[in-house]
């Protein structure tokens, strides 16, 4: 019998897309990062426009920074700083919520520098930290909202790894934009409660068994004579 190279082809193909699954999230969140870098580095340097700057909350050049803070920090200490949860956060947004990513990802980097920009404060408010504390806990609240065991298990990684960072969204420390963190904080989890029924990235790991579970199951019954009932 010659060997169906068709189906071999097909079963290798299906395996390389599980095996690959959620790379496009790992190269999303490393464009980001290095978009992050880029931009310090031309800052440090001094040949960023003068147009790209802060939040400077109600003026009308402070208006700029709602896009702009996020890319923006005062050395690069501040920037290594933020680059490890940046790239969690992101990673782990795209990953499980493929479908809603990029409206979750922008609008968790607008809303934050928006409700600063509001605020009565006379500071420039410059950094990522607004746009990680949304995304954060908007991985958070989802996991707690859904009750998807993938949700959740990020959910506690997240409180173990992040836990602390609750204490700087209150007036505790000078020089720290308190008020970008407890806005981006909001923003995650009124975002959570806005996407809620939004569909969870399938696991092809997850999708395999809950077949075979069904199968199983399909072939129980059917050899079941109590497993029917009429209901009435």
């Amino acid at each position: 019998m010659v060997p169906d190279s068709s189906g071999i082809s097909q079963g290798q193909s299906k395996e390389d897309a599980n095996r690959y699954q959620g790379h496009g999230s790992v190269r999303l969140a490393a464009g980001i990062l290095f978009l992050e870098l880029c931009i310090h580095f031309f800052k440090e340097a001094g040949t960023l426009p003068g147009f790209i700057q802060g939040v400077q909350p109600r003026t009308a050049q402070g208006l700029a920074g709602i896009v702009f803070a996020p890319f923006l920090h005062g050395d690069w200490m501040h920037l290594f700083s933020n680059s490890a949860p940046l790239f969690l956060s992101v990673w782990g947004v795209s990953y499980l919520y493929r479908e809603a990513r990029f409206a979750v990802l922008l609008l968790c980097m607008l809303l934050p520098g928006a409700a600063v920009w509001l605020w009565d404060d006379p500071h420039i408010h410059i950094g990522a930290s607004g746009w990680i504390y949304a995304l954060l806990a908007f991985l958070f609240w989802s996991g707690l909202l859904r009750r998807h065991p993938r949700s959740i298990a990020l959910s506690l990684i997240i409180v173990f790894l992040y836990g602390g960072m609750i204490w700087r969204m209150f007036p505790l420390e000078a020089g720290i934009s308190w008020q970008s963190h407890l806005s981006g904080a909001v923003a995650g989890f009124l975002l959570a409660i806005l996407y809620r029924k939004s569909p969870i990235t399938p696991d092809p790991a997850d999708s395999s068994e809950d077949l075979d579970d069904s199968d199983e199951e399909l072939i129980t019954d059917s050899f079941d004579p109590y497993s029917h009932s009429d209901e009435r």
